[in-house]
Parts: structure tokens; C-alpha cells; sequence
């Protein structure tokens, strides 16, 4: 790749989100070629080995269905979903590089975004765990998920802009491709979501992988974004991006940001990483949290008016916010906002219902939610349910949304063609949470 050029403003498109003007990560993310990109012919690629479907799961919650999933069998779900991620997004151009659809479109750019890149990459770390955690031995057959962990590190940093952005400080741009190198505009949430996962590969690793260093420079970035206009309805909170086209301050810059604050406080002590999370964590509270449903808000814009949309992930992120400052400091004002949360999630969306609410969400969006609420098991003990809700939602998306010739997703909701990796990462990584043990829930993000 090039050295990355200045960045352009090739920004997400246009989307269906309900009240807001600018784009959401709910609309196809590829509408917009890049600049000296062009279309590429798709590859055929070999088939993922299918595996046959299961009758649902007996849980408490379902006590009609059939026998409850094995952690074996759960593990080697997660594989073969996995495997058909890894099988079918390769880029042609670069094979550590991913494809935003599969099949490939013609409008589609060169390489992923950022954003679906990065759930990607969690859910290849969160299996990695998961099977090497001591639970049943289970065959990858020619998967080699530790070279696709060393190929999505080296994708993910074609994005790396050190020049910095709008705040003139470094971070990772939306877009990259073999032309320009990375490009595209800064949005603080992709970066949030790249400092999750270098901070929960360090904590499932014990340290010997994840960038920790990473993680401790985008926490500056965040820093940079927090609005300090007092003239402003609801003054503080992060921005959602550096973009001129949106101003908005968003739970899903906010929140994200506190959380890895509050990571870094607690793995290296830093004071003032917790007093940035306590704040941005009031702000989003005071500002966003729904004062009758008790489920947080998306935004709220510079004139104050506020996108009431809850969006699932709007409420992982939170809850384990709430339930690792509790961890860390002790207040129980903490316990009882995660606790209150956990309690609204499960009235609002139902996620042991078929076809509810919960369901109605986008994959990647409900897969930030399961692993928040298996880390805030881990802290607050079984009154979270995540571990229940979970082994739930995996088991209908195993049985209801799976190709059984080729282990893609069906039913694409960022796509009206094809497989969207956001919706195929979503997949894995849910896959690979209902995998996970017990004692690696507490370092999830």
C-alpha cells in the first residue's frame, strides 16, 4: 500500500435510520466508490462444509425445544461460521484484507470499512479464546484462526492515519485501499470499538497479544472529541465523527470511549482515565437515558433535538460500563444503573422471543450487547442473564439464519444482495460468545 493521503471525504451513505439526516451504520456501507478504485471481478471461492441443524435448545426459557446445546457442539458452531467468514470476505486484491459483501458488487470498494473489519476481528479473537480455553477439544480442520488473527492485525492497519484528523491527533480513518492507503473520514466509534478489542485480546491473552499501547494512544483521540462548547443543549459528550456533514454526540461514542478509560484505569492505574469515564458516563446518563423506558437514546444533535432510536448495542456498551465502574470503585449507585438496564433490555426487546424486538436488530449491534452482558455476569452475578440470553440468541440464529450449504447468515440486513460481513461477523461473534467460558466472560468488551 501507498502512504496514506490526506483523508477524503468519502463518508458512509445515506441511510434509513429513522430521524437523523446523516448516515448510520444500519444503511449499506459501500454506496460510494472510492477515489482510484476500481471494480473488481469476484473470485469463486470453495465451499464451507455444512453442518446439519439442531432442534432449538431447552432452557428455561424454552423448555419445548429439543436437547440443549453441548459446549462442544456450540464451539463447533462457532468454527463453521467462523471458517465461512474467513472463506468467503477475502479481499482479491490482498488476502488480509476483507470485502464489505459476498458475493462482491461492482459499486462496492476495494476493501471493508474499518468498522465491519473490526467485528470481524473480534469475533476471530473471541473463538481464539473460546478453544483455547480447556473446554472440549475441537477440530478447526484447515482453519488456522491464529494466522487469521495475524492477517486481520496487519488489515486493520491500513487504516492508521498518524497525521491525525480534524483534532490533529492519530487514529484510524474509515477507509483504506491500494491507491490512496487510508481515507475516508475519522469517526470516534470505529476507533472505540479497535480499542475494545486491542484491550480484550491483552486481558484473554494475559499480555501477550493486544496492543495495550494502541489502545492508551486512541484514548487521547477520544479526549479530543469530547465537545467542550458550554453553548451547546447538554453540553459535553463525544462526537460521533470528525466529519463535517455531522455534529451530532452520540451513546455510541460516548459510552465506548468511557469504557476503554475505564480499562485502562484499571489496568494501569491512570487517575485521570477513570475521572474522563465517570464523566462522559454522567453525560450520557443525564442526556440519552430514557427517562420512561430506561434504555438509552442513539444522539443528540447541536439544536438538542434527540434520535430516540434504541439501538441495541446503545445498551451493552453502557451496561458494562456501568457494572466495571462498580467493579472498580465500589459505588453501588453503579450495580443498581446496571442492574436497572438489564432489567429495561429484557422488558423492551425480549431476547428470549423468536421473531421479537431483539431479533429486529442488526447482528453486529445485538453480538456488543451478548458480550457486555456476559462481562456483566461475571460482575453482578445471574440476575444479568447474559449467559441465558446468549446461548438463546445463538441457538435461533443457528436455526433460523444459517445457510447450511455454506454457513453464511441469511436474511443480510445491511445488504439487499448478498452477505455483509457486518452481518456475518455479527454471526461469528455471537457464535463464538455462546462459546466462551465462564472465566473469560470478565474480560470481554
Amino acid at each position: 500500500m501507498t502512504d496514506p493521503a490526506v483523508p477524503t471525504s468519502a463518508h458512509r451513505p445515506t441511510s434509513d435510520h429513522p430521524a437523523r439526516s446523516s448516515p448510520s451504520r444500519r444503511g449499506v456501507l459501500a454506496a460510494t466508490a472510492l477515489t482510484g478504485t476500481a471494480a473488481f471481478a469476484v473470485a469463486p471461492t470453495a465451499t464451507a462444509a455444512p453442518i446439519e441443524r439442531n432442534q432449538p435448545a431447552v432452557t428455561e426459557n424454552n423448555p419445548s425445544g429439543g436437547p440443549p446445546v453441548t459446549p462442544k457442539e456450540a464451539a463447533v458452531r462457532a468454527v463453521a461460521v467462523t471458517d465461512a467468514l474467513l472463506t468467503y470476505f477475502p479481499a482479491e486484491t490482498d488476502p488480509d484484507m476483507l470485502i464489505e459483501r459476498y458475493p462482491r458488487q461492482e459499486e462496492d470498494p476495494e476493501f471493508a470499512y474499518v468498522w465491519p473489519l473490526s467485528q470481524a476481528r473480534a469475533a476471530v479473537t473471541e473463538l481464539i479464546a473460546a478453544l483455547g480455553s480447556g473446554g472440549p477439544p475441537t477440530s478447526t480442520g484447515d482453519l488456522d484462526l491464529s494466522a487469521a488473527d495475524a492477517a486481520l492485525i496487519r488489515a486493520q492497519e491500513h487504516y492508521w492515519y498518524p497525521q491525525g484528523g480534524s483534532t490533529g491527533v492519530p487514529g484510524y480513518t474509515a477507509a483504506t485501499d491500494s491507491v490512496q492507503g487510508a481515507n475516508g473520514d475519522f469517526f470516534y466509534d470505529d476507533n472505540d470499538w479497535i480499542a475494545l478489542i486491542e484491550i480484550e485480546q491483552h486481558l484473554l491473552s494475559d499480555g501477550t497479544k493486544g496492543d495495550l499501547d494502541r489502545a492508551i494512544e486512541l484514548l487521547d483521540l477520544f479526549r479530543s472529541g469530547e465537545s467542550t462548547d458550554a453553548s451547546l443543549p447538554s453540553p459535553g459528550g463525544i462526537f460521533w465523527t470528525q466529519a463535517d456533514w455531522n455534529n451530532s454526540r452520540n451513546t455510541v461514542s460516548t459510552f465506548p470511549s468511557a469504557k476503554v478509560a475505564l480499562r485502562i484505569h484499571q489496568l494501569t492505574g491512570d487517575a485521570k482515565a477513570l475521572e474522563d469515564a465517570l464523566r462522559w458516563m454522567d453525560w450520557g446518563r443525564t442526556t440519552l437515558l430514557a427517562p420512561n423506558e430506561g434504555l438509552y437514546w442513539d444522539n443528540i444533535d447541536p439544536e438538542g433535538a434527540i434520535d430516540k432510536t434504541f439501538w441495541t448495542y446503545n445498551q451493552g456498551v453502557p451496561l458494562g460500563c456501568e457494572a466495571l465502574a462498580y467493579e472498580l470503585t465500589g459505588d453501588s449507585a453503579h450495580r443498581d444503573n446496571a442492574l436497572a438496564l438489564v432489567k429495561a433490555i429484557i422488558a423492551f426487546y425480549e431476547p428470549f422471543t423468536e421473531g421479537g424486538a431483539f431479533d429486529e436488530q442488526p447482528i453486529q449491534f445485538n453480538a456488543i450487547l451478548l458480550s457486555n452482558l456476559l462481562m456483566a455476569e461475571s460482575i453482578l452475578g445471574g440476575r444479568v442473564e447474559g449467559r441465558a440470553i446468549t446461548e438463546s440468541s445463538a441457538q435461533r440464529l443457528w436455526a433460523n439464519r444459517r445457510d447450511p450449504e455454506t454457513n453464511l447468515v441469511t436474511g443480510s440486513r445491511e445488504s439487499d444482495v448478498g452477505t455483509h460481513l457486518l452481518d456475518q461477523a455479527g454471526f461469528a461473534r455471537s457464535l463464538a460468545l455462546a462459546a466462551t467460558p465462564r472465566p473469560l466472560w470478565t474480560h470481554l468488551s
